[in-house]
């Protein structure tokens, strides 16, 4: 017995260390001339046992190839179909091909300013492809000067010597952030890199579109990552550039604070491009405004459009629009949007639009819409999920998962 059980162990031990075997050691024979680079990965995978992947963006699946090796390791073959600047990982039965990547920082030239401005320009390319990204935010944070890079990748700050050192950040949707320091008062050129979230590569095998990301592999995705909602919006379409909305999104982490600031219009004000970024404790828009957040206090000519949080008073001209939560007093002419919640009193000369819960009173005259209430609807039409407190109009709309209730004029707390 304990003979049979010595031998079950040598040959589990022996098959782990067969299967551990790396794959890239694992002999190969192979004549291809010309033949498309999927069909020779295809041939050499069903001999080999083996998989691979890669991404189609970095190596092109119709590339022509010759190799000629018999009896070789795998790893040198790959070596002779791929040149120096590609490197090869085994991750279970898998080898995914991948473009070395790229440093991510690279300072191209130097020369002192003899100015109170100096300049950092060059590129943002992808780290493994190395291809140039567009639509790519830069931007100082302490300055909050940013700029965006162009069809071509390249992007030019011009900055204030002001400190004496700065810190350049890069962010793209998809990408992870990175950042890098520069001296102050010398013009440079530098190159810096990004590294994609997820790294699609697809699977050189018969005609399956697969994907794999870091070690596992999964059935391919095409659905996009959520956005902010303000830029969703058709609002954000239309009162927003479609460079503000790509900043925005591309800096959705990226939160600063300020006393205050003055905006004449969107993208026009005391932060520049960067306001959608900056929770200001007073904000004054003389047309409209686009802010990160408010807390204490922001006037609007016509509009205010904020990103976050708005406290304690909202007042605007024609509307307000508050991608989270407000905490205080909102007033418009037209209409309220919230997309969160709401703890206080909003007053519309149209419309009040809550997404989520009302802690207080809503007071329209035509229209008031809150997903939970506890407080007072007053209005021609009140809507509401779940009503807690009170609903005065001549319509009253309950829609419960339940069932739905309709009251004219005076719709007293619901009692399920």
């Amino acid at each position: 017995m304990k003979l049979r059980i010595l031998q079950v162990v040598i040959a589990m031990i022996l098959c782990h260390t067969s299967f551990a075997q790396s794959l890239l050691s694992n002999t190969v024979t192979i004549k291809a001339r010309n033949q498309p680079l999927h069909e020779v990965l295809t041939i050499i995978g069903n001999s080999s046992n083996v998989n691979f992947s890669y991404n189609t963006k970095s190596i092109r699946r119709d590339t022509l190839v010759t190799v000629n090796a018999v009896d070789k390791p795998l790893g040198e073959v790959l070596r002779l179909i791929f040149n120096a600047g590609y490197e090869f990982k085994e991750s279970g039965s898998y080898i995914i091909i991948r473009r070395k990547p790229v440093s991510t920082s690279n300072i191209i030239s130097k020369a002192q300013s003899t100015s109170d401005y100096y300049s950092i320009s060059g590129f943002v390319v992808d780290d493994e492809t190395g291809m140039k990204i567009p639509e790519a935010t830069i931007y100082e944070k302490q300055q909050l000067i940013s700029a965006m890079t162009d069809a071509q990748g390249h992007f030019s700050l011009r900055l204030k010597n002001k400190y004496p050192v700065a810190s350049i950040a890069v962010s793209k949707e998809n990408f992870l952030d990175t950042s890098i320091d520069v001296q102050a008062k010398y013009n440079q050129q530098v190159n810096i890199a990004l590294s994609a979230k997820q790294i699609p590569v697809v699977i050189a095998q018969e005609e399956d579109s697969i994907q794999v990301s870091g070690n596992d592999v999964a059935i391919s995705s095409n659905e996009e990552p959520a956005g902010d909602a303000i830029e969703r919006k058709w609002i954000g379409r239309v009162l927003l550039s479609s460079k503000q909305r790509i900043r925005s999104l591309n800096l959705r982490k990226f939160y600063t604070t300020r006393a205050w600031q003055f905006s004449l219009v969107p993208g026009l004000s005391t932060h520049g491009k960067m306001n959608a970024q900056v929770i200001n404790r007073t904000s004054i828009n003389l047309i409209g405004g686009y802010s990160g957040g408010v807390d204490i206090i922001e006037v609007g000519g016509v509009f205010n459009i904020d990103r976050k949080d708005v406290k304690y008073v909202q007042l605007a001209g024609l509307f307000n629009v508050v991608g989270r939560n407000v905490q205080g007093v909102q007033v418009a002419s037209l209409f309220n949007q919230v997309d969160e919640s709401v703890d206080g009193i909003q007053i519309a000369g149209l419309a009040n639009v809550v997404g989520k819960d009302l802690n207080g009173v809503q007071i329209a005259t035509l229209y008031n819409k809150a997903r939970r209430v506890k407080g007072v609807q007053i209005g021609f039409i009140n809507v509401t999920e779940s009503n807690q407190g009170t609903s005065i109009g001549f319509i009253n709309i309950s829609k419960g998962k339940k069932h739905k209730r309709v009251g004219f004029i005076l719709r007293l707390p619901r009692k399920d």
